[in-house]
């Protein structure tokens, strides 16, 4: 039976049930945090330099990482250069905001562009407060403790070191961009910003049936602080993750698949 334009009524059912899937999957699934440094949905960029991780499917264009030391408007050095060590960290966790197709599964209930609770291993943060905690620092929360000028965020209390202003990693992860991040003790249910986080995106292809991501192959300068091959099979954050994946993959395939039916 066909309808009185002369398409049959099994194609346009199918074509409303394909517009249907792709704006749930872009929608739900498959979108990044809003904001003018983000894009609306990830997908691969060829050149991203200190945020490579997120180069196979990423929120960030190549313009928007430029300088990362000019952190969302705020300089990290007011208090002289930092080590190459906590700037590492400093750049990982800029990189996961700006760039990680996960970031927008955390959306801020009050703030559109940010992030709430976002579940870093406990084992990231006492490394990150290793690194950084002979660096200087004064500005102890950097979203509300800054005094603001014409040249951005200026100091308005001593310089001190991260050691002195936070007691140890979970104060510093759960304190210095406010509550964007929380730490999870349960290496199941937390975020390493390493490779075996990134298989959600970048190799989603190789391990989207499989319940365990594991990291690639090719060696990573931040590999020594990963301590796993990937999230723990069963575990709910692992579960979510693919769910919003595989809907998205369903979406590509049906989509693909149609061509020639229209």
């Amino acid at each position: 039976m066909g309808s009185g334009f002369g398409v049959p009524v099994w194609i346009m059912g199918m074509a409303w049930v394909l517009v249907m899937l792709w704006a749930g999957a872009m929608g739900m699934e498959d979108r990044c945090l809003p904001g003018g440094k983000h894009k609306a949905s990830p997908s691969p960029e060829g050149h991203l330099g200190t945020c490579h991780l997120y180069r196979e499917n990423s929120c960030c264009s190549p313009d928007v990482i430029q300088d990362l030391t000019k952190a969302n408007d705020i300089y990290w050095n007011r208090c002289g250069n930092l080590s190459s060590r906590c700037e590492d960290y400093l750049q990982q966790v800029e990189c996961f905001y700006r760039c990680s197709p996960i970031a927008a599964q955390w959306p801020h209930p009050k703030r559109p562009t940010a992030v709430l609770a976002v579940p870093f291993c406990q084992n990231f943060c006492d490394e990150w407060y290793d690194a950084c905690k002979e660096d200087l620092t004064c500005a102890r929360n950097w979203l509300t403790d800054w005094h603001w000028g014409p040249e951005g965020n200026n100091c308005n209390r001593e310089c001190i070191s991260y050691g002195q202003m936070y007691k140890d990693g979970k104060e510093l992860c759960e304190t210095i961009w406010d509550d964007s991040f929380a730490v999870s003790t349960d290496p199941c249910e937390c975020l390493t910003l390493s490779a075996s986080d990134t298989g959600f995106s970048a190799s989603r292809s190789r391990h989207e049936d499989s319940d365990s991501i594991e990291e690639p192959e090719t060696p990573k300068k931040d590999s020594r602080r990963s301590g796993r091959k990937g999230l723990c099979p069963g575990s709910p954050l692992l579960h979510r993750l693919k769910k919003n994946l595989r809907k998205r993959s369903v979406f590509m395939e049906d989509v693909e698949g149609s061509g020639s039916g229209f």
